[in-house]
């Protein structure tokens, strides 16, 4: 797939994703930890439709 052409997403899909993040970070954060600004960008990529969830759930270097 072409890196700069994104499908686009239904708001229903972007607000879906939007909700799934919220609960990661939230679930995160009852651990005492946070996403890093990698990982932050890295979740907005998903939530935006640049990503699709293989890719957002892929492991990343420097990830772990």
């Amino acid at each position: 797939m072409d890196k700069n052409h994104h499908p686009q997403i239904s708001d229903a899909e972007r607000r879906r994703r939007e909700k799934a993040v919220n609960y990661a970070r939230s679930s995160v954060g009852l651990e005492g930890f946070q996403l890093s600004k990698a990982d932050e960008k890295h979740a907005r990529c998903f939530i935006n439709g640049e990503i699709d969830l293989t890719e957002f759930v892929k492991r990343r270097d420097g990830a772990g």
